[in-house]
């Protein structure tokens, strides 16, 4: 088995330090490197509280970069720092996309990021925004950094998944990065949109156990329903996972594509996901309205038997619609949350959000930080 070496960093893998040499090539992977579960992958550990990571509606530096949110029920939300940027990369052009914060088996953190205009031409005309090829210089890298509190990022750095080619030749993209801990192989599952050869979008995933390296740049395709998707979101239930993705494939006369749809994990990790029903479930109240809505973001409430789905308008980004069920392998199960007796407030006026559960020592930090 390869593994990429990225650059020369020392940090914790559960306790046991892992050094890489700096620009090395593929060496043999050691068969002892593990990560080992925790009480934080088994869901030991009290969680109290909710953040949600976005970015701004804008190109401008301060809006491609990471945005805080945060809620002590999932259902009520506050801005920290009155919406303002709280963490912009260094690397690249300094627009990052698609934020997500991932906490590791350590208890420490990792920011996955889609990494933009990296290779486009940057142009200073006082508003710092990328004027030049925003979507068209794709990158097959995300950017990564790590935090212990979530208020001071370090060790951040580009992280290559995929030497594989998108369309005519050309670099395939890397978008919405998300993780996942793979108990199985005692492993992190990158799983992230990209380009096939055909220049349709499928999810694939990329497996690595710091984040700073690779297992292989031939990523595993685990979602091609034969259209394009993008946007996916992953998260276990009832001892499975469910991927909501969004139809990139719009057909205004037959009513497909724009919207949401649900995919379940076929069998253990490491095969494909299936979808489960062609329903929109978004479209709450009739398959042919279409809402046009992208950025599926889901997390479980409390109770543990409500799921709340966030999604974003594609043509009025910063306004959220809020969704519930309570089973998600059906695709007809979901409400708007007002007609499943959820009110969701104070969303902030961003897109590509995602959440994670922290603890209230966490969020006590957070609020005095900023």
């Amino acid at each position: 088995m390869k593994i990429i070496k990225n650059t020369l960093k020392a940090l914790s893998v559960l306790g046991a330090l892992a050094v890489f040499a700096a620009l090395t090539s593929c060496n043999e992977l050691a068969d002892n490197l593990k990560v080992e579960p925790s009480d934080w992958s088994e869901g030991k550990i009290q969680t109290d509280a909710y953040l949600m990571s976005s970015i701004g509606v804008n190109k401008y530096i301060e809006s491609d970069s990471l945005h805080l949110a945060y809620s002590e029920d999932g259902l009520t939300w506050t801005e920290l720092d009155s919406n303002n940027a709280v963490f912009t990369t260094t690397m690249g052009s300094r627009h990052f996309r698609d934020p997500f914060i991932f906490r590791m088996n350590d208890g420490k953190f990792v920011l996955l990021a889609s990494d933009f205009t990296s290779s486009g031409k940057y142009w200073d005309l006082g508003s710092r925004s990328d004027v030049n090829g925003y979507w068209g210089h794709p990158s097959n890298c995300i950017i990564v950094a790590f935090s212990k509190d979530l208020i001071h990022w370090e060790m951040e750095h580009k992280l290559q998944l995929t030497d594989q080619c998108g369309k005519d030749g050309g670099t395939r993209h890397v978008w919405t990065p998300k993780a996942l801990y793979n108990k199985q192989y005692k492993c992190y599952d990158i799983y992230w949109v990209g380009d096939n050869s055909e220049g349709v979008n499928q999810v694939y995933v990329t497996q690595t156990y710091d984040f700073y390296s690779v297992k292989s740049l031939k990523p595993k395709t685990i979602y091609s329903p034969g259209y394009s998707v993008v946007d996916a979101d992953i998260v276990k239930a009832d001892g499975t996972y469910y991927m909501f993705n969004r139809d990139l494939v719009k057909n205004y006369a037959t009513f497909k594509g724009g919207d949401i749809q649900c995919a379940k994990l076929d069998g253990g990790w490491g095969r494909t996901f299936q979808r489960i029903s062609e329903n929109y479930i978004n479209r709450v109240n009739s398959q042919t309205s279409v809402a046009y809505e992208e950025y599926p973001c889901v997390y479980l409430l409390e109770d543990k038997k409500t799921w709340i789905m966030l999604t974003c308008q594609e043509n009025n980004q910063g306004s959220w619609s809020a969704y519930a069920s309570e089973n998600l392998s059906d695709a007809s199960s979901w409400k708007t949350a007002a007609d499943a007796g959820f009110t969701v407030t104070g969303l902030p006026s961003n897109t590509a959000a995602s959440v994670v559960r922290i603890t209230t020592a966490e969020l006590d930090a957070l609020k005095a930080a900023f």
